[in-house]
């Protein structure tokens, strides 16, 4: 009897010892689901993630697209003399080519800018400005993927800035802005 009694105590301590090592396995696993899962850190990572992967996925079809372009020269003075042979010929979708693509790699903005220039009857005025009045401007070059023409008025002010940008994956002269 005494034996029984001492196997009592032993019992319930080892019940006790279960259940206090099931409750905190339990309070652990919902901490690590909560972690993991439901917290806002949790929620943050999650878009985190999601938006590294449209980068990732974004950067690629950019470098595609880069590569795939393939109009403009070798230096920035042939594609600026292509541009302006494209203006000449009055095509606004050809001339838009020499353009840099943009964020969203396309050249809609300056398809609409040379469009309006031509409806307004400004291109020829365009073409004789570029012809006439770019001159490069090497001393505000950031680097030597970049190059200016400066359009000087007749005061010696800047009037405007044509600049351009070598893309490294095509390995061609582009304009950036205008």
């Amino acid at each position: 009897m005494d034996n029984q009694q001492n196997q009592k105590p032993k019992r319930r301590y080892w019940k006790f010892a279960l259940g206090f090592l099931g409750i905190i396995v339990i309070v652990a696993g919902g901490f690590f689901v909560w972690e993991r899962y439901f917290s806002p850190m949790a929620k943050i990572n999650r878009e985190t993630q999601k938006n590294y992967e449209k980068y990732l996925a974004w950067e690629e079809n950019y470098k595609k697209a880069m590569t795939e372009d393939t109009y403009g020269g070798k230096t920035p003075e042939e594609t600026l003399q292509m541009f302006i042979e494209a203006l000449e010929k009055e095509d606004v979708e050809l001339a838009s080519r020499y353009f840099m693509l943009d964020e969203n790699m396309d050249r809609k903005k300056w398809i609409d800018r040379l469009n309006s220039i031509r409806q307004n009857d400004y291109l020829l005025v365009m073409i004789k400005d570029i012809e006439e009045k770019a001159k490069p401007d090497i001393q505000n070059r950031l680097n030597e993927n970049d190059y200016k023409f400066v359009l000087r008025a007749d005061d010696g002010t800047v009037g405007a800035v044509i600049d351009m940008e070598f893309n490294k994956h095509s390995g061609i002269w582009k304009i950036e802005s205008l």
